[in-house]
């Protein structure tokens, strides 16, 4: 009876590891590694939505700064830092980029840095994989695939005094 248990517990436990390995996935250029870009799925037409990386580690001796992002069937994406006080969440543009730190590694979570863009062209299927770029300050515009998913992990934002005035 235990090697029965133990044999399918192996079991579950590999099915599991390679769905995970399988969902995630990893882009390397250069001295970068470009781990799990993301984009949450969205209607055609939908006003937005926003993507996310895992990580990129930077295996090189130089610095790299990332600027920006494209996505087919979203447009350009805009770096934005989101702000927690008190509870409340806002966000501003994040023109400078942010710099990757030789042999160092940065993450663009939810709740920290997003990527915000604009009216949706093509509907964005959870599951789907989608073309696009991302843009660095050396290695310029960078083509990778961006995994569709279902999130609802970013903070709700405040409206902005104008967005207020606009209801």
């Amino acid at each position: 009876m235990k090697v029965c248990l133990s044999v399918f517990a192996l079991a579950v436990a590999l099915a599991i590891g390679v769905s995970s390995l399988a969902s995630a996935h990893q882009v390397v250029v250069g001295k970068l590694k470009i781990g799990h870009p993301w984009v949450r799925e969205a209607a055609e037409g939908a006003p937005g939505t926003y993507s996310c990386i895992i990580e990129i580690q930077n295996d090189g001796d130089e610095p790299e700064r990332l600027l920006g992002a494209t996505i087919e069937g979203a447009g350009t994406g805009v770096l934005y830092k989101l702000i927690e006080s008190g509870g409340h969440f806002t966000s501003r543009p994040f023109e400078e980029g942010l710099v990757i730190k030789p042999h160092g590694s940065i993450e663009l979570t939810p709740s920290t840095y997003q990527f915000k863009f604009g009216r949706i062209t093509k509907t964005l299927e959870a599951d789907t994989m989608v073309n696009g770029t991302l843009v660095f300050e050396k290695l310029h515009s960078v083509p990778v695939e961006f995994m569709v998913e279902q999130d609802e992990t970013a903070p709700k934002e405040d409206p902005t005094p104008a967005e207020d005035d606009k209801h």
